[in-house]
């Protein structure tokens, strides 16, 4: 499995007309990225993602008192009923502030939820992007176990936390860089990070870009759905350039071995 929507710049869409017209009207948007949430309410209103003409990716990574509501089984319903091509599942929150012990014991459940409900993505045709969770190369060298029991070539991996109190980007392209080499995933989505800019720093396993960088660079909200998608479109093709041509090589990243 793996298509190529799951590659390049991913717009993370909310439940707003603007977002779906321009998602139409784009000529480079392969795939949208949308969560949980949103997607209910567009669904409870009416609105047929499947008639969309992107590709259509879950997402659940939502604030942690949204994420109470959701289990596995309701993820795969909700996948269902949407026609969704794709999901990021399962999510649960792991930070560095919380004791190791509770740590483990979360990402060992969150694996656990990821070897019972990801043959039953794919059993009804969803493909499953998997987040890398684990502050420690031992946390995640679990995630690691169960993605390879599972055979999973692309993985992903959540941003927002990196920027939401402070702007601690050299820390995520460490994280990264450290993935890149405990694991040499395929392909690695990153949620919550789309810098244009800052891209070719990363290593050449970073292949998607999910996240809502794209609306500065669009203004839908401001300018007419035609004027957007083409801003859009000039954005995105940046993108994807950068991730095409630009990105450092994996043997750059050899000294982060010695890192704890």
């Amino acid at each position: 499995m793996g298509g190529k929507y799951l590659r390049g710049a991913i717009p993370r869409i909310e439940s707003k007309s603007e977002h779906l017209e321009l998602s139409d009207a784009s000529q480079t948007i392969d795939a949208v990225m949308i969560s949980y949430p949103n997607a209910r309410r567009l669904d409870q209103n009416g609105i047929d993602l499947s008639e969309l003409k992107a590709k259509v990716i879950l997402s659940s990574t939502i604030p942690d008192e949204q994420l109470e509501e959701w289990f596995p089984e309701r993820e795969l319903a909700l996948a269902k009923r949407l026609g969704a091509d794709a999901i990021v599942p399962c999510d649960r929150p792991v930070y560095d502030l919380d004791a190791r012990v509770q740590r483990i014991e979360t990402v060992r459940a969150y694996v656990a939820d990821l070897l019972d409900i990801i043959p039953k993505f794919r059993d009804a045709g969803v493909e499953v992007v998997p987040l890398v969770k684990g502050e420690t190369e031992y946390e995640r060298g679990l995630c690691y176990d169960a993605f390879d029991d599972l055979s999973c070539t692309r993985v992903a991996y959540y941003c927002v936390q990196y920027f939401t109190y402070g702007y601690r980007y050299k820390e995520l392209l460490e994280r990264i860089q450290r993935i890149s080499i405990e694991y040499e995933p395929e392909d690695m989505m990153l949620i919550g990070f789309q810098s244009e800019n800052l891209v070719s720093n990363f290593p050449p396993c970073v292949t998607g870009l999910a996240g809502q960088r794209w609306l500065r660079n669009s203004n839908p909200r401001v300018v007419s759905v035609q004027e957007a998608a083409r801003n859009y479109d000039l954005w995105s093709q940046q993108v994807d350039s950068t991730l095409c041509i630009g990105q450092q090589p994996l043997h750059a990243f050899e000294h982060v071995r010695g890192w704890v």
